[in-house]
């Protein structure tokens, strides 16, 4: 299996995140700035092959599907198309309790024990800010195919921050025209546990007013990367508790961080600590585009589309769950993997989980027949998903 690192050159594929609108207020203060360090650099590997190229060839890693994109406008429209979107045509890693013994965690080649807890090199470190408000951070990303950028990413502590506590940490992505601390509110269900709640900033006119979620060599690649380096210096929170949540332009920018870094280790970033490892995903309302650089190892995740979705056809998850079927060890795909009630709060009944997964990757799906773009954000259901881990 090849582990996938991102690279910072050229290749251009058009076609914006779905926007919508929040009302969420923005609270917060000026923050710092810091910096990261040698973010997004080295090669992308083909999977197939192992061999170092220049960029992906999303035919021959993603099937023969294509991805219809919009104009760069608000509330443009992402259609994922009905794509065959997997790997590279190997066949799933074995996975389970039947594991032989040194073959790494789940019985997948390669991956350390997620299960245990990885302190981050910044627990013990002086809190970064005094209270439980949005407060803006500043990184820098010196390696994009745009050139260098300077990035912003918003922090929110959980009450009565403990520098020694290893917490769960969730980066969120919003749609294309909300403001970025426009997120689900997780801080409200996650009590008495408490999360580190990260909202990244879209940098609006490289791709439009969304994120770039559609770029094989895309510039949010380098800036999760540099937030990743700055929130282990100075945060406590547990590496191989970490994950990704968002809607519409923030759930196609979901979906491309479970593929890169789900699960596997990756080459970057430095300084100690890392490598960035996102354990699941709980995107909404968006879908996998053919231009990500997936990797080969398993990325679970809770999914949530409704089918009446204007904006984003449910096309594009039922791309994301074939691929999870697959590179996780489960059976079939999509339509013909088994499944059972998956019970969470809030989600009236409609989640379902593939049974034949390993318990170590699982995956969900709640499809609602209505709810449109903007309805069923099931993020009860989904910190129940995330606190299994």
């Amino acid at each position: 299996m090849a582990v996938l690192s991102v690279l910072a050159a050229c290749s251009s594929s058009a076609g914006p995140g779905a926007g919508g609108s929040s009302n969420n207020a923005n609270g917060g203060e000026t923050g710092s700035t810091s910096s990261g360090g040698a973010i997004g650099s080295g090669s992308v590997v083909d999977a197939a092959s192992a061999n170092q190229v220049g960029q992906v060839d999303s035919s021959a890693a993603f099937g023969s599907g294509t991805q219809a994109g919009g104009s760069g406008a608000p509330d443009a429209v992402e259609e994922a198309g009905a794509l065959d979107v997997f790997t590279d045509g190997h066949a799933p890693a074995a996975a389970g309790d039947g594991a032989p013994p040194g073959s790494g965690y789940g019985g997948v080649a390669g991956l350390e024990d997620l299960a245990a807890v990885k302190k981050a090199p910044g627990c013990g470190m002086p809190a970064p800010q005094a209270d439980t408000m949005w407060h803006p951070y500043n990184v820098s990303t010196p390696m994009t195919r745009v050139g260098p950028l300077m990035r912003t990413y918003y922090l929110k502590l959980p009450p009565n921050y403990d520098n020694t506590k290893a917490y769960r940490l969730i980066f969120q992505g919003t749609n294309c025209t909300g403001c970025p601390t426009c997120v689900m509110p997780f801080d409200t269900v996650a009590a008495p546990d408490g999360v580190i709640q990260v909202a990244l900033e879209r940098k609006d006119g490289v791709h439009g007013v969304c994120f770039d979620d559609q770029n094989t060599t895309s510039i949010e690649y380098p800036f999760i990367e540099a937030v990743d380096v700055d929130l282990r210096q100075k945060l406590c929170f547990d590496e191989h508790r970490v994950f990704m949540n968002g809607h519409s332009s923030g759930s196609w920018l979901s979906e491309m961080m479970g593929c890169v870094y789900g699960s596997a280790p990756q080459p970057g970033p430095v300084p100690p600590g890392g490598p960035l490892i996102i354990r699941a995903t709980t995107p909404h309302s968006g879908g996998l585009a053919p231009t990500v650089p997936c990797n080969n190892f398993p990325t679970p995740g809770m999914w949530t589309h409704n089918h009446d979705d204007p904006m984003n056809p449910f096309t594009g998850t039922v791309a994301a769950i074939n691929r999870a079927l697959k590179v996780n060890g489960c059976k079939g795909s999509y339509g013909n993997s088994p499944t059972a009630p998956y019970a969470a709060p809030g989600t009236n009944g409609t989640c379902n989980i593939y049974t034949s997964c390993p318990k170590e990757f699982p995956v969900i799906l709640c499809d609602p027949a209505t709810g449109g773009h903007e309805g069923n954000k099931f993020y009860a259901g989904n910190w129940q998903f995330l606190t299994s881990f």
